[in-house]
């Protein structure tokens, strides 16, 4: 990830160079050296100067959206109580209902089966997504990523792409748990399912 900031300063340092070479002024008595060399005569000088300017406008264009295009949304994610297993989100499947947008966040809500289709397409990027059980008498949040080990509830977050009768899939998934009851079906295939948070994994 490095690799291109490098990249981008060093483009900038020999930008930067190029203009105070060419912008030197032709009657300085001083010998040129490697640093300095000739001043160049005044159509390069114009030249790099409207180069230097076009560069840097297009520098700070490429920044600004590679800012918006590594941001998204954040999620709300509102899961039925006493829920225990994976849970999945698929995105773009035709006839679905889009994802509601409440108070900036995409609100995805599962129904007992753990399953959420949505026509919404996937966006990608770094946001902060809350987790909830939901209820009929309210919701109640989820100690999510950043919380410890022993309280999270959360874990294994998966994003794929999938083939089915519709073409092409982006799917999300993610278990709700324990660690323990995590670790239990860590080793199986992602099944979409939940069972009562007393009931041991078979």
């Amino acid at each position: 990830m490095i690799l291109p900031y490098l990249a981008i300063t060093l483009l900038l340092v020999v930008t930067a160079y190029s203009a105070l070479v060419s912008f030197r002024q032709a009657g300085s008595t001083a010998p040129p050296t490697w640093i300095f060399p000739a001043a160049a005569q005044r159509p390069a000088r114009i030249g790099v100067g409207i180069f230097t300017i076009a560069l840097f406008a297009g520098l700070a264009v490429w920044f600004t959206v590679g800012a918006r295009q590594t941001t998204r949304h954040p999620s709300r994610f509102l899961i039925p109580e006493g829920y225990v297993g994976w849970v999945r989100v698929e995105f773009d499947v035709s006839g679905a209902p889009p994802l509601p947008l409440e108070g900036g966040e995409y609100l995805f809500k599962f129904s007992p089966s753990g399953l959420l289709r949505t026509s919404s397409p996937e966006e990608f990027g770094w946001a902060k997504d809350r987790y909830f059980y939901y209820s009929d008498t309210g919701t109640r949040p989820l100690p999510d990523l950043g919380s410890a080990a022993s309280a999270r509830m959360i874990w294994g977050n998966i994003n794929g792409e999938g083939s089915g009768i519709q073409g092409k899939k982006k799917y999300e998934e993610f278990f709700v748990g324990s660690e323990e009851q995590f670790k239990e079906q860590r080793n199986g295939e992602p099944t979409v399912g939940s069972r009562p948070a007393n009931t041991p994994a078979k």
